[in-house]
């Protein structure tokens, strides 16, 4: 049984401490579900720690689906993908998923009316709401359809769109909660909220305004009335004077002008309801009386709070010649102005006050930061004057080193722009001019300009002399550099406004056109100065040059190249465009100025066809991202090999006719970009193949050794001699996975075992001739038509009985001879593995004029043998080797053609039976060597034989390991060793479940296993029914289980956390038995004395007594002291029954069994559950009771199939008895996960192969 994928992930992810800790925490219960939001999968946990009174969250999104899983935790032991934190919460909510106690299921949408629970329309979540094809789909049919608005007001958008012939009528608007209410009457969507209708209009609404679009078309007299009812007024009443609205972030602020105008009772209630907020101002010459309103007092004293301002300095003497300050002082009620005067704060020794206002605590970090004192800890760390910075001055910008004054820069610039952004509103921001004295009286108010600024530059032509001119561009227009009233040019000041420069590089330019604002350039010098000057100038500034001999370039269509560079983890297409000879770079404007002599050549890009092929090259990846604001695209690097995308990307350039560069310069991404070419050269021996085996990416040329690595590391490229790396695509590991997994060879020559032909045959059928060149020796060509199944027709008094698919089991029995391979006859019990056998046993006799044979089977089948042996081929010789009688020279004396013995008998008689060369050795329920270390299957790989069959009804029941035992026996070494087998099969399949390796080992055992269903083969079989009776225990019964279910789970818990699982396994199975016991009847229980309470025995009779009129039923268990207690109560009933269990001889379940099937007066059969799994025909009983369950369903399924056989005529009921709550109902559940183990394998290729875990057994007690 797989886990289940929240658990794997803690296993795949968690260390053994992680897991051991999780499970504590998540067994002490110390885990509380906050918040679950089914819509999108996100689940918020409370979790405790183990070791400390802690409480941490931990938040899981999109659980829902493993390959989205994401996890977070707000404790410090969070290093990894899987803390103990998140490990207790995935099994909590594993464990509320497994009680059905989270209600979560697939949502289904009404496009008429769908409520959005988001408050903004960004992109995320637009792309949450609606399928990813839905959403792709929307902005492709966006470019050519959009959306009509008929209104958008109020918060409400009403819209109509002509799609495929048809107009659909939308409405999207804000409820009172905030959230979206949507209709669309398309009617097209239900598994998701958003249809593409909606989408298409949310994504219009998006680019037009934002994801605040809703806010733009608010209405905001609603909340304005809610305001003023809080003091019994609205807006229909005549407000003048007395209230007056401001508005802040586009929200409406009230001003009580008239102060005799005082709030309602109940005023603070509404206050707190209101979504917006509500100040309170004097106004002067107003007579106000202090009103109490609830929990606020309102005086007519106008209050005063303490505030803190900037001061920006000139500074004469220290490059950059500007100083930042704070002060602080008593400020009016509405923040605006000083009322004292202010007081200079030492910024270094200033401790933070707790009730200082947040926007202060912002602008005090800030100027912080911004101290001489700071710049200097950052040159002594980055400047070549390293920790000796502030012993050295410096009064002149000219003394000052280009490098250092980089530095400066470097540090101060983002400094700079973070204050301006942050503080741009701030009322308390002053300026202080050259030459001044700290006072308050010299301080002049000042405002931050949110907005950066840029140069620009002019050129005039003056005679044949050349002047450029800087300039920058203000808000409100152009102005010389020159008029910069500031001394620092680190800031441009215009009266009382002060800008921050956008970027450092704007500093170097004007600091290369200062003082005077201009440059002069001769004639003579302006080729040059165009080249190194004024050409980089125009990449990134307007550059006006009217007075310049110019050609405009304009029309022309780019064309797009691709320059590939890499950064860490990820891979950068960075898109190149060609105009006519001209290439365009990432840092060009929107006019790129190229220098032909003394004139210039400007190229008007065409910026919308190069968006659209952008747009191209974006669309052939969803993972792509944009690091920034450009056009440059990013991918990680996993992504760009995986599913063979970079091949397919490259494909896509050369048919575009895209030119790819920079390849060459890539080393952690230094693909090769030829295609892999795979030769296979196949020859045959004896017993084996030889494959020589050529692959090569263009000249180089990979080794098998290579390829193996590749596979064993579950990697999707192999390094190449050139360095570079050769990406096989997915389609080529999913083809010749396999044929390197299973061949044994290093450099280039494979050998393959005869038993792997059907790997090579499979390559061979599906062929590419422009991939693969397969070359063959002559004779494989006869070497593929002697492994085909061939018509040969079955005995000819065995012809008229056997079925259509009994007749091709016979066929590929001999089949399975001709080419030398064992194979396992798996069809579903009933369907005649014994007739068809004996058919071919029959045929190889007539074939080879001889025949000796040993047939294998359980004790309760030895009979079975000898009667089918008699009835269907009589002309066979044969004998029973068992007993206590029996004679083990008869073994080697060639009297008869068939032996039959049992498992146990082989085990003791090895020694006689390894000195006889049988011809066939027939194993019938092979399972039986499952365990391929137990002494039964060692002893039967000790056999000779020329060749090997199993029988089995189901040849896997708990893991793949029980394959590999029986395949090891049929064909030794096609699986490989024990311990291959485990590292590639058995730990990749039974504990995760992996896809690929199931399908490998499906490949590998299809050719040597036939299974038919019974509903393939025999639609006459009537239909069965299978049913749970579930039983309420009494109150005695359920005291008694309760008792011992707790004296088992304390003791287990503390020997499983000591020893582990394995070394406590005998102790929780024998806990396991008693529970078990006790729902059947505690009387059962050995050596103790209790009543016979059993709830299963009252329903048991009952039900027999109502149902058994014109039927028969088989009665199973486990426990022979259950089935004494029930023949004690069929005896009192006066219910006639028959009786067998293991410790019964053949002849006495011979005649049980002749009873049963034709004596009418016998209506019941009780048997032991073991004794009676396997080898029985009951047809006459139509019910069935399984009066306890058994640990694997396998045994169960062989019950019930005891009467589900053909020859049945009736319909079939079959009934488990499980007491409800109880470790049978957990049983119950854990058979249903195992109940399609063989099929997954064997036949049904998207199953899964599941296996039991000490997990499982562990849930038994929970």
């Amino acid at each position: 049984m797989a886990l289940p994928y929240l658990v794997k992930h803690i296993y795949s992810y968690g260390t053994e401490e992680v897991i051991r800790r999780g499970k504590r925490i998540f067994a002490l219960k110390n885990i509380e579900l906050i918040k679950f939001d089914p819509m999108i999968g996100n689940i918020h946990c409370r979790v405790k720690d183990d070791g400390y009174s802690t409480y941490y969250k931990v938040t899981i999104e999109n659980f829902t689906s493993a390959a989205t899983l994401s996890l977070r935790c707000g404790c410090p032991y969070n290093l990894s993908e899987v803390c103990r934190h998140k490990a207790a919460a995935l099994f909590f909510i594993q464990d509320l998923l497994d009680k059905n106690q989270l209600e979560y299921q697939a949502a289904s949408y009404k496009t008429t009316h769908t409520l959005l629970r988001t408050k903004a329309i960004d992109l995320k979540s637009i792309k949450m709401l609606c399928s990813s094809d839905t959403f792709d789909q929307a902005e492709q049919t966006l470019k050519t359809i959009r959306p009509h608005i008929l209104s958008s007001e109020n918060e409400k958008v009403v819209a109509e769109i002509d799609m495929n012939g048809k107009t659909h009528h939308l409405i999207i608007q804000k409820n009172e909660e905030r959230f979206f209410d949507t209709s669309c009457d398309c009617l097209s969507e239900t598994a998701y909220p958003l249809c593409i209708h909606k989408t298409m209009l949310l994504l219009q609404l998006f680019q037009l305004k934002g994801a605040e679009y809703f806010e733009t078309i608010r209405n905001w007299d609603r909340e304005k009335n809610k305001l003023l009812a809080l003091y019994g007024y609205s807006l229909a009443d005549d407000l003048k004077d007395k209230f007056e609205f401001t508005y802040h972030d586009s929200k409406p602020f009230l001003k009580v002008l008239d102060s005799s105008i005082q709030r309602l009772n109940g005023g603070d209630a509404l206050t707190k309801a209101a979504p917006v907020e509500l100040y309170r101002f004097n106004v002067p010459n107003k007579k106000v009386d202090s009103v109490d309103s609830g929990d606020t007092t309102i005086k007519g004293a106008e209050k005063t709070t303490q505030r803190y301002g900037l001061v920006i300095q000139e500074d004469a003497h220290t490059y950059p010649f500007v100083l930042f300050h704070m002060v602080r002082g008593e400020a009016d009620e509405l923040g605006t102005k000083y009322l004292s005067k202010v007081e200079k704060i030492d910024i270094l020794k200033f401790v933070t006050p707790y009730d200082m206002n947040e926007d202060d605590k912002t602008l005090l970090q800030s100027v912080r930061k911004l101290q001489p004192v700071e710049t200097a800890k950052y040159l002594n760390k980055n400047s070549p004057f390293q920790g000796i910075w502030d012993t050295i001055v410096h009064t002149d910008e000219a003394s000052l080193p280009d490098e250092t004054k980089d530095l400066m820069q470097e540090y101060l610039h983002p400094k700079m722009e973070k204050l301006w952004r942050e503080l741009s509103e701030h009322p308390f921001t002053f300026f202080l001019g050259h030459n001044k004295n700290f006072t308050t009286a010299n301080l002049v108010k000042a405002e931050l300009g949110f907005y950066p600024v840029q140069p620009s530059f002019k050129v005039e032509k003056i005679d044949e002399d050349y002047t450029v001119h800087a300039q920058v561009v203000l808000p409100s227009g152009p102005v010389d550099l020159v008029d910069n009233h500031a001394k620092s040019y680190y800031l441009f000041q215009q009266d009382q406004l002060f800008f921050y420069w956008k970027n450092k590089t704007d500093l170097h330019w004007v600091e290369q056109f200062l003082p005077n604002g201009q440059q002069k350039v001769s004639a003579k010098e302006w080729p040059n100065y165009l080249q190194s000057t004024l050409l980089p100038l125009s990449k990134n500034y307007h550059v006006a040059l009217d007075h310049v001999t110019q050609e405009k370039v304009k029309g022309v269509k780019p064309q797009l190249q691709i320059l590939l560079k890499e950064n860490g983890d990820y891979l950068f297409f960075e898109p190149l465009f060609v105009y006519q000879d001209i290439v365009v770079q990432k840092e060009d404007g929107p006019s790129v100025i190229q220098q032909v002599g003394d004139k210039l050549m400007i190229l008007e890009r065409d910026l919308a066809a190069e968006r659209q092929l952008v747009g191209i090259i974006e669309q052939l990846h969803s993972g792509f991202i944009r690091p920034n604001e450009g056009n440059v695209l990013a991918l990680k690097g996993a992504e760009v090999l995986k599913n063979n995308w970079f091949f397919l990307f490259i494909d896509t350039l050369k048919e575009k006719q895209i030119p790819l560069f920079g390849t060459e310069q890539l080393k952690q991404f230094k693909f090769n970009t030829a295609k892999p070419t795979t030769r296979l050269y196949i020859s045959s021996n004896t017993d084996w193949f030889d494959a020589k085996v050529e692959i090569s990416f263009g000249e180089q040329k990979v080794s098998i050794q290579d390829i193996k690595t590749m596979l064993m590391n579950k990697q999707q490229f192999v390094p190449l001699k050139d360095g570079s790396l050769g990406v096989l695509p997915e389609q080529w590991l999913n083809k010749y996975a396999l044929l390197f997994k299973v061949g044994e060879g290093k450099v280039d020559n494979l050998k393959l075992s005869k038993y792997h032909f059907s790997v090579l045959d499979e390559l061979y059928q599906q062929r590419d001739e422009e991939e693969l060149i397969f070359q063959l020796e002559g004779k494989f060509e006869k070497i593929r038509e002697h492994y085909t199944i061939a018509d040969v027709q079955p005995p000819a008094h065995l012809d008229p009985i056997l079925r259509p698919y009994q007749t091709s089991g016979f066929q590929w029995l001999n089949y399975l001879h001709d080419v030398g391979w064992g194979g396992i006859l798996a069809d579903d019990m009933g369907l005649g593995k014994t007739i068809q056998t004996l058919s071919f046993l029959q045929h190889l006799k007539e074939k080879q004029g001889k025949l000796l044979a040993l047939v294998v089977c359980p004790t309760t089948l030895l009979f079975n043998w000898q009667n089918e042996l008699k009835k269907f081929t009589p002309s066979l010789s044969f004998m029973i080797h068992h007993g206590g009688t029996r004679n083990k020279a008869k073994l080697t004396d060639g009297s008869v053609e068939v032996i039959i013995t049992t498992y146990g008998t082989l085990r003791s008689d090895i020694k006689n039976f390894v000195e006889v060369q049988f011809d066939y050795v027939i194993l019938d329920e092979s399972q039986a060597i499952k365990n391929p270390t137990s002494k039964v299957t060692k002893a039967a790989c000790l056999l000779n034989a020329g060749n090997k069959l199993c029988l089995s009804g189901t040849p896997l029941q708990n893991n793949t390991f029980d394959i590999y035992a029986q395949m090891n026996f049929l064909n030794p070494g096609m699986l490989g060793s024990i311990e291959y087998f485990k590292h590639n099969f058995s730990m990749p399949i039974d504990k995760f479940d992996e896809k690929e390796q199931k399908e490998h080992l499906r490949k590998s055992v299809f050719p040597f296993i036939l299974r038919r269903t019974k509903e393939q083969v025999a639609k006459d079989l009537p239909e069965k029914q299978e049913m749970v009776l579930y039983c309420e225990m009494g109150d005695e019964q359920r005291k008694i289980y309760e008792a011992y279910r707790n004296d088992y789970r304390d003791k287990l818990i503390g020997m499983v956390e000591e020893k582990g699982i394995q070394k406590s396994q005998l102790s929780i199975l024998q806990g396991l038995m008693k529970l078990r016991q006790i729902c059947d009847s505690p009387a059962i229980l050995k050596d103790e004395n209790y009543p016979n309470a059993s709830v299963k025995l009252d329903e048991l009779t009952r039900e027999i007594a109502e149902n058994i009129g014109g039927h028969k039923a088989l009665v199973f268990s486990q426990f022979l002291g259950m089935l004494a207690l029930i023949k004690e109560q069929l005896t009192k009933m006066g219910i006639d029954y028959e009786y067998f269990d293991g410790s019964s001889s053949i002849q006495e379940r011979e005649r049980a069994i002749e009873r049963f099937q034709n004596d009418d007066n016998c209506r019941v059969f009780l048997i032991s559950l073991k004794a009676g799994g396997v080898g029985l025909n009951l047809t006459a009983a139509d019910y069935v009771y399984i009066v306890d369950p058994w640990w694997n369903p396998a045994v169960e399924q062989q019950a019930i199939d005891r009467t589900h056989r053909i020859g049945q005529t009736k319909n079939i009921f079959a009934y488990r008895m499980i007491c409800n709550d109880t470790v049978e109902d957990k049983i119950l559940k854990l058979q249903d996960r195992k109940r399609s183990l063989a099929k997954d394998l064997i036949s049904d290729e998207d199953g899964f192969v599941k296996s039991l875990t000490k997990d499982d057994i562990a849930y038994l007690f929970s």
